[in-house]
């Protein structure tokens, strides 16, 4: 009578959990009401269990199961198109890991093909890659194309001669032959599918922001050590993870370039569920909990974007379990130097995760101390090579802003002690929104819809029934782990620092805090299985966890990117990842009526600088160096405050065109237009007639900077 009323309680507490965000979100005056009433989002969910069911039932048949499965997947993928965009992530993913492996032969460190050592050599081949790419754009040789000659040069070898020289350790996984092992296989098939579906349907102004305009932004003709004379401080961020998406830049496709952080979503999984058997949790079930911990709408969602997060999260959890490896002695002590590599690295792919970086970093240090891990050359060698990838990315930086770390604010003011200033031409990031205690901790939990992003990437609450099924189950002792300890500290921490840190937006960002999410569920899960391999699962805590799990997926389905669903549900199969951008500025356009603006600018050279008063949603999609006047106006108010700064504006960040649009309640906009109607008068400029366009358009003379060869327009900055 007792457990049947504990499992009873344990149901309400995950109805509570799911109903009060559903009643927030979905109902009511909730933001994503209208969603719901579409039919789009309705039919791709429909679409994705009817995929999860065809690859459920092929895995359970005897024979043909696997050909039966990746037809059905392959329907699915060549439907949205994005077939051609997983081979290539395959591949890149296979040639890094090779690279790794290389990398690993020669430093003589211990072979294998265990997911463990999988992970390992993948670490060493993205921080081998990332030297590459950065040292060769530092030299001079960086460019879009050289990159990309580089990656089927020095990846495609690398996997050719692992192919030839490790081809022993390819095994193809079994057919799983459980009903648990087929619906995770189909359920883990049926969730990448989906995100990277969404990813070549929908994307928001942060994709275009970071990444999917980065080869006219951030490369250019030139490459990353060229200034391109943009203003907004995202323009200066640590672009780590921008570099690693070079070789899909300029392509034409968006899930190609988002689809690395899909990559990198995989690869959190993976290590999650590494990381759950050091907790204690083996087999199938620490393969559904990490997958629990990684479905989170800030974690899922995000693998849908083109930012760092996920890369970022994926490298603090590797030196987290590169941390929890060292404490088995000296057999593993190869750990050491891909761990503290990998945390290097991860504040450079997203400065967010720096206090969690640095958490982990104290914590590898301090095995290796009390377990008296012996030193080797071997150890040093990916530490070098994330600290030659660190100086660079911030070399870079402070080249082009005058400071080593753009952001956060508080580094900003620290580097000014050392004398070095951002420059009075770059925008800058000064948080001022602090999240109230303790309604806002309430709302993050069960009303994410108080907050904007929060609502677009909840951070989840299913690891509170988690962490009280531990504690009804095991008690508090198996909190007292170091290891389980550690991983409860930097989840809990998530909370200090949402309400001890300024953010830029009200309430914060929840994909800023996907390490201590992926910790707290992974803990929680932890805590129900410790200890408890053979006993069979409860039907009620199945029920509550596929539950929880269920609606995260049904958010990220409905509302990644502010898009119901994965795209129009048709019977075309002719789609290529290539024309992905031009079909989203299509529609972009058809709405904003902005395509013959666009085609115009399509004569233009794309390293020509442009200002605009369109959003970056719209912006974004323009075929040339954009820049919106909003952002300027928003990050660097001083740079239109008058007439004289305007000029100078357009004068020293070599601007040659400028749209405005015919709306008189732009304030930005109108602020402009009487210093180009005066340039126009002067002869420097002249108005450019655009049929059909709600904006008016206008060359202006190139600008008399100082610059030098390979600067692509921009100027010296001081």
């Amino acid at each position: 009578m007792r457990a049947r009323l504990g499992w009873l309680a344990w149901l309400m507490l995950v109805a509570a959990c799911i109903w009060l965000p559903w009643h927030a979100l979905f109902e009511g005056n909730g933001p994503f009401v209208r969603q719901l009433s579409r039919s789009l989002a309705w039919k791709s969910i429909a679409e994705c269990l009817l995929l999860l069911g065809t690859v459920y039932g092929s895995l359970r048949l005897r024979r043909g199961a696997v050909v039966l499965a990746a037809l059905c997947t392959e329907v699915y993928a060549r439907r949205h198109g994005v077939d051609v965009t997983l081979a290539l992530l395959a591949a890149y993913l296979a040639g890094m890991h090779a690279l790794g492996r290389c990398t690993a032969g020669i430093l003589r460190m211990s072979p294998g093909s265990t997911l463990d050592i999988r992970l390992r050599d993948t670490v060493l081949g993205l921080v081998t890659w990332s030297a590459v790419i950065w040292t060769a754009s530092f030299a001079g040789a960086g460019s879009l194309g050289a990159i990309r000659a580089l990656a089927v040069a020095l990846l495609g070898g690398a996997l050719a001669f692992w192919f030839w020289r490790w081809r022993s350790e390819i095994a193809v996984p079994p057919r799983p032959v459980t009903r648990s092992g087929a619906l995770l296989v189909a359920s883990s098939v049926t969730i990448v599918l989906m995100l990277v579906a969404k990813s070549a349907s929908a994307v928001d102004s942060d994709a275009l922001w970071y990444g999917l305009n980065a080869d006219r932004t951030l490369f250019g003709n030139g490459g990353l050590f060229h200034d391109q004379g943009l203003v907004a401080h995202v323009h200066f961020y640590p672009k780590l993870t921008e570099a690693l998406q070079a070789p899909f830049l300029g392509l034409g496709s968006a899930s190609l370039v988002t689809g690395f952080s899909l990559v990198c979503w995989a690869l959190l999984v993976v290590t999650s569920r590494e990381v759950l058997g050091e907790l204690g949790v083996d087999g199938i079930r620490a393969w559904f909990g990490a997958l629990f911990a990684c479905v989170v709408p800030a974690v899922a969602a995000s693998a849908a974007t083109p930012k760092g997060e996920v890369l970022a999260a994926w490298l603090c959890t590797i030196g987290l379990l590169a941390g929890l490896r060292l404490r088995h002695g000296d057999n593993h002590r190869d750990w050491l130097g891909v761990g503290i590599g990998a945390v290097l690295l991860a504040p450079l792919a997203r400065l967010t995760t720096l206090p969690y970086s640095a958490t982990i970093f104290l914590f590898i240090a301090t095995v290796a101390v009390v377990r008296r891990t012996r030193p080797a050359w071997r150890i040093c060698v990916p530490i070098a090579l994330a600290a030659i990838v660190g100086f660079l990315v911030c070399l870079r930086t402070f080249q082009q802003a005058g400071v080593a770390l753009a952001s956060p604010d508080v580094l900003v003011n620290l580097q000014d002690l050392l004398g070095w200033h951002l420059h009075d031409d770059i925008g800058r990031y000064e948080p001022v929104f602090r999240t109230p205690f303790p309604g806002g901790l309430l709302d993050s939990l069960f009303g994410p819809a108080a907050y904007i992003h929060q609502a677009l990437f909840w951070m989840g609450n299913g690891w509170i029934p988690l962490l009280l099924a531990g504690f009804a189950l095991r008690g508090w002792r198996w909190l007292t782990a170091p290891s389980v300890a550690f991983a409860l500290l930097v989840g809990l921490s998530m909370y200090v620092l949402l309400y001890a840190y300024r953010y830029g937006g009200d309430g914060a960002d929840g994909n800023y805090f996907i390490v201590p999410i992926v910790l707290l569920h992974l803990v929680g899960w932890a805590g129900v299985f410790v200890g408890g391999h053979r006993e069979p699962v409860p039907p009620p805590f199945s029920v509550g966890a596929v539950a929880v799990a269920a609606f995260c997926l049904f958010m990220v389905i409905t509302t990644a990117n502010w898009l119901p669903g994965t795209g129009r549900l048709d019977a075309r199969f002719d789609r290529t990842p290539f024309d992905e951008l031009r079909a989203l500025a299509g529609n972009r356009f058809r709405t904003s009526n902005l395509g013959p603006l666009a085609a115009v600018l399509s004569h233009w050279p794309p390293d020509s600088r442009m200002l605009g008063d369109m959003s970056v949603d719209d912006g974004g999609y323009f075929p040339v160096r954009y820049e919106s006047l909003g952002t300027i106006a928003w990050a660097r108010p001083p740079l239109l405050q008058d007439k004289v700064a305007i000029l100078n504006l357009f004068r020293g960040h070599g601007i040659r065109l400028v749209a405005l649009g015919r709306d008189p309640v732009a304030a930005v906009g109108e602020r402009v237009r009487p210093v180009l109607a005066d340039l126009v008068a002067r002869g420097e400029a002249q108005k450019l007639n655009v049929p059909g366009s709600p904006a008016d358009l206008w060359l202006l003379e190139p600008a008399q900077s100082k610059s030098q060869p390979g600067n692509m327009g921009g100027r010296i900055r001081r």
